[in-house]
């Protein structure tokens, strides 16, 4: 099979619950164990010479609180490294499956520990999950053990658990007479390798899906600042809309999101977008709405001038994100200024600015554009 064929398997489980042991049987590589307690304390990637297959194996889940953070800090790190290549040829990048690992001579399993195992995964949403039940020595113990790994994972929504495989990752020696031969890692390399195509789908997915988060975070990041920056210019007592002032703003605002989105940038694309009927009839009936409020002054003009920024920054990377998705292509700037005049016409900052002020005329003594717009914001969230 491919390099780029091979399957990403995450390794989770509790310190001392044989993941290191499983990495090596399957790999043949030596990894790092202790006794007890694990000692793993970055990822390693461990790739197979025999199964299509490479293990991620990670610092085990610790009965320490702190312990446990840090595991889950260190596959959220993993996970901000992996989402942060976007090349073609990339199902090498990612996770595909998680095995998950359970030591069967403990003889239960702790709701706790599936809840670890689903924040460390938590952003990447369904892929399968293979429940291992490692130490597996005594045959009479496994139907129970089984049982006992179904019943947990029942009470765990979300997980897209695949199969439960007893395993024993190398030879153990019970007495002079009995040996515990290794078994079950065929089975799991198969059953894992048998849902390669739905596991590498979902894997795409979630780094599309976590990729474009990363960029919609950043660009709103952008948007609060160039919002910030506008309760400034919109308490100079003018019509904001047709302000030369906002325009930079504006201009920087589009052009910085545009670029976090890979959108190429031209005058052009600017000209069409910031100077279309649609977009300057937005702001204009945004401004009739505030000349007919039963107040007036700076905080009035500076509070709207960020909610309309505010509106003109989510409207941008409304249509941004159209284009990267492939839904609308990049030369299509009249139907770009369509959509982002039509979210801001929609917006809810923008509205529910009118309402407050309609409302709270007589208590704005002492108030800024900033907290106000702040307050609006905050109580829009809350009713979401």
């Amino acid at each position: 099979m491919e390099v780029n064929k091979k399957m990403n398997v995450l390794v989770l489980g509790s310190s001392g619950a044989g993941k290191s042991t499983l990495i090596k049987s399957i790999s043949g590589i030596e990894v790092m164990t202790g006794v007890g307690e694990g000692n793993t304390q970055k990822i390693g990637v461990y790739e197979s010479n025999t199964w299509p297959i490479r293990c991620i194996d990670t610092k085990g889940f610790e009965y320490n609180f702190i312990e446990q953070w840090k595991t889950i800090r260190q596959v959220k790190k993993f996970t901000k490294q992996q989402i942060g290549t976007n090349k073609e040829n990339s199902s090498n990048l990612g996770i595909d499956a998680v095995w998950y690992c359970i030591e069967g001579t403990a003889r239960r399993t702790f709701v706790n520990n599936i809840n670890l195992m689903n924040k460390a995964i938590k952003g990447w949403k369904n892929i399968p999950v293979f429940a291992v039940i490692t130490k597996s020595y005594s045959e009479t113990d496994i139907p129970e053990n089984i049982d006992a790994v179904k019943q947990t994972f029942a009470k765990s929504t979300g997980v897209n658990l695949k199969k439960i495989i007893p395993v024993v990752a190398e030879e153990y020696v019970i007495n002079d007479e009995v040996k515990a031969l290794p078994k079950g890692i065929e089975e799991l390399c198969l059953s894992t390798l048998d849902c390669i195509d739905e596991a590498k789908n979902i894997n795409q997915e979630n780094r599309n899906r976590m990729v474009l988060e990363q960029k919609r975070f950043t660009a709103n990041t952008v948007t609060t600042g160039a919002t910030i920056t506008s309760f400034t210019i919109g308490a100079i007592p003018l019509n904001f809309a047709d302000s030369q002032l906002l325009v930079p703003i504006e201009i920087g605002l589009v052009s910085a999101i545009f670029k976090i989105y890979g959108i190429k940038v031209s005058k052009e694309i600017m000209k069409t977008i910031l100077g279309s009927s649609a977009i300057t009839l937005a702001a204009k009936q945004v401004v009739t709405l505030v000349k007919t409020l039963p107040i007036a002054g700076d905080i009035v003009n500076g509070t709207v001038a960020g909610a309309f920024v505010l509106a003109l920054g989510e409207g941008t990377i409304l249509v941004s994100e159209e284009i990267y998705t492939g839904n609308i292509k990049q030369d299509q700037t009249d139907k770009m200024a369509e959509i982002i005049a039509n979210s801001i016409k929609e917006n809810a900052v923008i509205k529910s600015t009118i309402e407050y002020f309609e409302k709270n005329g007589d208590k704005l003594s002492g108030k800024s554009s900033k907290e106000i717009l702040e307050n609006i914001v905050n109580s829009i969230k809350k009713k979401k």
